[in-house]
């Protein structure tokens, strides 16, 4: 079952919307999974709101018996005259460390905005931090990057690293980290969406 789909636009508060069509769609949760389904929501929502210039995305929620299924999906297409407003924004970004686990999101969300070749000049970077799966690039339309990998890289990295620590205990404090089962950012043609899967 599917909801309505709403328009969210980055910077802007759309707080109320997003939480009205959640808890709607949800009513008859009992009270403790209706609030960590409302907690991943508002992590979606911060992550709309800390997006680089004005992107406009569609958000909606389905479900498949007690497993939920948060959305947020966007074209490249509408940016493609912000080409090199985008571009400047991700070269002035590079040499910052995204912070927290909603903030790598949101870098690897605004890498899928960039076009292709840009994009993959960046690919390299991220994909060393441990947020992109390799085998996700070949021989597929579809490029994903999943939270599952993620952790598994954290995971297996030496723990006397300075970034490996921060990384752990980034995902230790993380809301979204701890109540979702999954996080999947794919790029398929000029589509990116982001997808949370959540089970009550």
């Amino acid at each position: 079952m599917n909801s309505e789909m709403i328009t969210v636009i980055s910077g802007e508060d759309c707080t109320e919307k997003v939480l009205s069509l959640v808890e709607g769609f949800a009513s008859d949760l009992d009270k403790k999974s209706s609030l960590r389904l409302r907690l991943v929501a508002e992590e979606m929502i911060n992550l709309m709101k800390s997006i680089t210039g004005e992107v406009e995305a569609r958000f909606w929620i389905d479900n498949n018996g007690k497993t939920y299924f948060l959305h947020i999906s966007t074209s490249t297409i509408m940016y493609a005259d912000k080409r090199k407003e985008l571009v400047d924004i991700a070269t002035k970004k590079q040499n910052d460390a995204a912070r927290g686990v909603v903030g790598k999101l949101r870098e690897v969300f605004e890498l899928a905005l960039l076009p292709k070749d840009e994009r993959s000049a960046r690919e390299s970077r991220v994909g060393m931090m441990g947020l992109v799966d390799p085998s996700a690039y070949m021989a597929s339309a579809t490029e994903t990057w999943s939270m599952k990998n993620y952790i598994s890289s954290v995971n297996s990295m030496n723990d006397d690293s300075e970034f490996a620590q921060e990384a752990k205990n980034e995902l230790e404090r993380s809301i979204i980290a701890n109540i979702a089962k999954e996080i999947l950012i794919s790029i398929k043609g000029d589509d990116v969406e982001m997808t949370v899967e959540w089970e009550a």
